[in-house]
């Protein structure tokens, strides 16, 4: 079966070990089970029978959303797909957006939490319109985040209110909506044209219940996502693979939801 991982990091191979150091600082609990280069989720992806995986960086500060979207082109393989990034606090985001198009890039991650910003605030709305007509596929951390966070940043109501205003952005909420508040993504999210990822959920959500809310949001807007290197691919497409869907659900949700979203 072909598999795309929806939500998978990187880092340079000059800065993998020190990013991994200052994340693990951040959630002492947090385990990495690749070493954080390239090369190492490769070697991971082979090992989990993954074709592809999507690369989600995140600029911290406004300063690193040219250096990390200048890379992009060079991330570009058959079994890789690079997404870029934006910062909420960068004024150039007009042109981050044209060159992102420009370079053939598929989307952009947003971390609320790491990037310090409310997502439903209207003064973000402008950056949402752009992002809309660009076409471009907005991928944000949702709900809470092991860091050191107030964990409000992105919650359900939050992703209502965005639908609302932008019908035609192209979201993706990850960690099935919202990590770790799913009672309230069933209150305020199901229903709503938004993908959600099903990375970074394994060890907090039963497989009944995976179930239960991948079918009332509908499978066909469920995608396949690990959050490597935090969490083994290989354990979680066993885990899906086990899954009590059926074969055409699970070709969804592993690889045909994310052409669709992607283009391809």
């Amino acid at each position: 079966m072909k598999i795309i991982d929806f939500h998978t990091h990187i880092f340079p191979d000059s800065l993998a070990e020190r990013a991994l150091a200052a994340l693990k600082a951040h959630s002492p609990e947090a385990k990495s089970y690749t070493d954080g280069t390239l090369s190492g989720l490769r070697t991971s992806m082979k090992t989990a029978g993954i074709s592809r995986s999507v690369l989600l960086p995140i600029a911290t500060k406004p300063s690193q959303v040219a250096t990390i979207n200048g890379a992009c082109s060079g991330l570009m393989a058959p079994d890789t797909i690079p997404f870029g990034t934006l910062h909420p606090g960068a004024d150039a985001f007009e042109r981050d957006i044209e060159m992102l198009v420009a370079s053939g890039v598929k989307g952009i991650k947003f971390h609320p939490e790491y990037q310090d910003f409310y997502i439903a605030e209207p003064r973000y709305f402008p950056i949402y319109e752009a992002l809309q007509a660009s076409g471009l596929v907005v991928v944000f951390h949702a709900g809470k985040d092991p860091g050191p966070f107030t964990c409000d940043h992105a919650l359900p109501p939050a992703f209502r209110e965005i639908r609302r205003n932008f019908p035609d952005l192209k979201i993706v909420a990850a960690h099935m909506g919202g990590w770790r508040v799913w009672e309230d993504v069933e209150k305020y999210m199901i229903g709503l044209p938004i993908y959600f990822d099903a990375s970074a959920i394994r060890e907090w959500m039963k497989p009944e219940d995976f179930v239960r809310l991948a079918r009332k949001q509908g499978t066909d807007r469920i995608l396949f996502g690990s959050d490597s290197p935090w969490f083994d691919q290989a354990s979680d497409v066993h885990w899906f693979e086990s899954m009590d869907l059926t074969d055409e659900e699970k070709d969804k949700i592993f690889h045909r939801n994310a052409e669709a979203l992607l283009g391809e």
